[in-house]
């Protein structure tokens, strides 16, 4: 006989009589009150657990109260969803090749920055920036109340990041971390995301576009710098392109009157073409041939950090004074505009996309008037110079 089902009352509790056969009355998620022949009332759970009925007496009625037994039945249903877990999370733990935050970083380097981006090592310098504690933690079987703890954690160290290498640094640093927990729950590597809610507001703040643009005292500063990165800062000056790019330039990609960026060294992905001008020239003349690289192995990084020190020395110490290698692209892009050169001209001359619908339908390579552009710019910074 199919059991009653009801919501149940104290009152009715009390109310229910005893038939020739014993039978069952629901109260809901699997609570029955069983009432026999004898009179004697009493509370059974029934649940699944992992695919088999479990049956479990919680007490007699009225020394059971209905509204502990609903309690009682509470914390059983808790104890059967931890043995549900506890199991899942041995199996998951059998199967995945990660246990620690860093085990995580790792993996989803080699998985996606090595295979689909163009400079995995911008990637690599900010994961190995990562303090071992922090690499260290287990992250693997992480629950809620562990992840909110653990994110708690790295908004902290995140915060003290910010304070250290500023915003935009912390920014990509929590952009990083978040592109990897993501990855580690889609690849089946973690079973949470500890990170999902925690956003840049929380850690280093709006970023503030910079709009630093050298004087003209500043850009013979950099002209005539005394050091090795002379020859690459004047490049950079010339060309208005970014450092990234011009670092990676082979004396193979200069061809007749154009330096040539391959797609795989674009930032937007698209060949890009630069005209080359006598002064442009001559820079690259007087480079090492024997070297692939037209300016020799040298990280962003490591020009940026010399760059900082020789700005200190100039007695440029605060951030606002001091200028960065990606300032020189801004100043060019400027200086362009300002002696009058189209702004379509420039935008194609440092390979920026057009806006709207001029990213569509216009496919000028506006050839002629780049050269033009590139011998006025180079005429003009000479003049600065001289």
């Amino acid at each position: 006989m199919p059991p009653e089902k009801r919501q149940m009352l104290d009152v009715q509790l009390r109310a229910l009589k005893p038939k020739e056969e014993e039978y069952f009355v629901n109260d809901g998620d699997g609570l029955y009150i069983r009432v026999r022949p004898t009179g004697t009332k009493s509370f059974v759970l029934r649940r699944k657990v992992n695919g088999k009925t479990i049956r479990t007496t919680l007490g007699q009625y009225p020394e059971t109260s209905l509204k502990k037994a609903r309690n009682l039945a509470g914390a059983e249903r808790l104890k059967d969803k931890e043995t549900k877990r506890d199991r899942f999370n041995f199996e998951f733990l059998q199967q995945t090749d990660v246990r620690t935050f860093g085990d995580l970083l790792e993996r989803y380097y080699e998985d996606q920055i090595e295979r689909d981006y163009k400079r995995p090592r911008q990637v690599r310098l900010y994961i190995n920036r990562v303090p071992r504690e922090i690499a260290a933690i287990e992250v693997a079987d992480l629950n809620e109340q562990e992840a909110f703890r653990f994110r708690g954690g790295m908004q902290t160290w995140l915060r003290r990041y910010a304070v250290e290498s500023g915003k935009i640094g912390a920014n990509r640093m929590l952009s990083i971390l978040k592109q990897a927990t993501r990855y580690g729950v889609a690849a089946g590597k973690i079973l949470i995301d500890p990170l999902a809610p925690l956003t840049k507001k929380q850690v280093g703040g709006q970023e503030i576009p910079r709009q630093r643009v050298l004087t003209d005292d500043e850009i013979r500063l950099v002209w005539n710098v005394d050091c090795d990165h002379r020859d690459l800062f004047q490049f950079l000056l010339l060309t208005g392109q970014r450092i990234g790019e011009a670092q990676l330039a082979r004396f193979d990609h200069f061809h007749d009157d154009r330096w040539v960026i391959p797609a795989e060294h674009s930032k937007n992905g698209k060949e890009h073409w630069v005209p080359i001008t006598d002064t442009l020239r001559e820079i690259v003349d007087q480079q090492d041939k024997r070297r692939d690289l037209v300016f020799g192995y040298r990280s962003n990084t490591g020009v940026q950090a010399w760059l900082r020190r020789f700005l200190t020395k100039q007695g440029l110490e605060t951030k606002e004074q001091r200028f960065t290698p990606h300032d020189l692209r801004r100043t060019v892009i400027t200086g362009m505009n300002s002696i009058g050169i189209d702004t379509i001209v420039v935008e194609k001359f440092v390979n920026h996309s057009l806006s709207g619908n001029m990213k569509t339908y216009n496919r000028s390579e506006y050839e002629e008037q780049r050269f033009a552009a590139a011998e006025r710019w180079a005429s003009h910074l000479l003049e600065i110079i001289e």
